[in-house]
């Protein structure tokens, strides 16, 4: 299914019925990357999966794809299908969407998941990283930052142990222009700092931590859990020992039992 917001026409698919559940994946993988725990949770909730601008079969539109593209998205998502309020899961920049989903539209959020995903802005080091990776694009090594990016994002347990999973994420990740590889690069170099952000959010939040994970690392993702327990909220953190950056990916059965926990939690709160 399709929908139109701003200069991009984006797909997304549903599944299951019941109060509604938005999960944002992570770059650079479309929304098949959380289809095994929409499956799980289906039976219970009205899950919709879209594909972020400029992956999947979602156009990129033109500059960087920011996170405040993404949150305007998302709302022009839940307008095309009627939806008031919804809980939300992301996923890295899917879940740094959150952030500004709650800084633009804290009215239509019953709950926020946080996988992977630090509130920090991104560091000198990262950002130099970022440029050097847009330059490798450019240069047409998008197979090898595509190698460089299955390496970094699922972790040495799942590498090791399911191989297939990498497989599946190439091909997810093979799908992506070079120009859209480029304008998440430089939208993500944009990303503002939301630790005070964080502070401020006052529905159910899980936050979530892939103990093998390099990028939002659990001391990143207990920050941020202490940081909505310093503003007030009410959070349930969670840390998986044995999964990377791309955790829900990974371990999907014990991500989904996580998640329900946390949902139950945003239900009896209605």
């Amino acid at each position: 299914m399709i929908f139109s917001s701003g200069d991009a026409t984006l797909f997304f698919t549903t599944v299951g019925a019941g109060p509604a559940l938005v999960l944002l994946h992570p770059t650079p993988v479309d929304h098949r990357f959380w289809l095994p725990v929409a499956e799980a949770l289906a039976p219970h909730f009205r899950v919709i999966l879209p594909d972020l601008r400029g992956h999947g079969r979602s156009a990129a539109g033109a500059g960087p794809i920011t996170v405040a593209k993404l949150a305007e998205d998302t709302a022009h998502l839940l307008d095309h299908l009627g939806i008031a309020k919804a809980f939300f899961a992301g996923c890295s920049i899917g879940g740094y969407t959150l952030f500004e989903i709650w800084r633009a539209m804290p009215a239509r959020v019953s709950g926020l998941a946080f996988c992977c995903s630090r509130p920090q802005a991104d560091t000198e080091s990262v950002l130099a990283r970022r440029q050097a990776n847009i330059a490798k694009i450019r240069e047409g090594k998008t197979a090898e930052f595509i190698e460089e990016q299955l390496h970094s994002l699922i972790g040495p347990t799942t590498r090791r142990c399911w191989p297939e999973k990498v497989d599946e994420a190439r091909e997810m990740m093979k799908a992506l222009s070079a120009e859209a590889l480029i304008a998440v690069q430089e939208g993500l170099a944009a990303r503002p700092d939301s630790l005070g952000t964080a502070r401020t959010i006052r529905v159910p939040c899980c936050v979530l931590a892939g103990g093998e994970d390099p990028a939002s690392t659990p001391a990143d993702m207990r920050l941020l859990a202490g940081e909505i327990r310093q503003g007030g909220g009410g959070v349930d953190y969670a840390e998986i020992s044995d999964a990377g950056h791309f955790a829900p990916f990974e371990q999907p059965e014990r991500v989904a039992a996580i998640l329900q926990r946390w949902l139950d939690m945003g239900r009896q709160e209605r």
